[in-house]
């Protein structure tokens, strides 16, 4: 699979290059912002579609795609394209993400749930942190969180 890269971001519509995925990993593996950007962009709709195949709320899956992104760019440095190939490797930090966000998913109380009663109010705090995951991939995209950068 292969993406197109421009050096300058704000001409990120206009890319000329053709460079493979696994060629983006590295550079964002360098702290490329730009070679992020457009993997991004290259890459969202399949972890998009992963989380959408895998949970029911949009909201979660917003989520997931944020956290995966942010763990790709912290892992590009590990990242090895004699292991695995760059959707795949993609992939698999997406499908950790939404097992994460399984597990960490507090459901939400019926009126006769007793155990929601006795649940203190900070048991869930996953809005604040994807608030907080979102605004950070926001800002390593170099695009506002009001422009919804997923």
């Amino acid at each position: 699979m292969t993406a197109t890269l421009d050096r300058t971001p704000s001409s990120m519509e206009r890319q000329s290059e053709k460079v493979p995925m696994s060629q983006l990993l590295r550079r964002v593996g360098a702290a490329d912002r730009t070679a992020f950007a457009v993997l991004y962009d290259a890459a969202s709709g399949q972890v998009r579609g992963q989380a959408q195949a895998a949970l029911s709320a949009g909201e979660a899956v917003d989520a997931v795609v944020a956290a995966t992104f942010l763990q790709i760019w912290w892992l590009a440095p590990l990242y090895n394209p004699d292991e695995s190939d760059a959707p795949a490797w993609i992939s698999a930090i997406a499908a950790a993400r939404i097992a994460d966000r399984r597990r960490h998913t507090v459901p939400a109380p019926s009126a006769d749930d007793a155990d929601a009663q006795r649940r203190p109010p900070w048991s869930d705090l996953s809005g604040a942190h994807d608030e907080t995951v979102a605004v950070v991939l926001a800002g390593l995209l170099g695009r506002h969180r009001w422009q919804k950068a997923f």
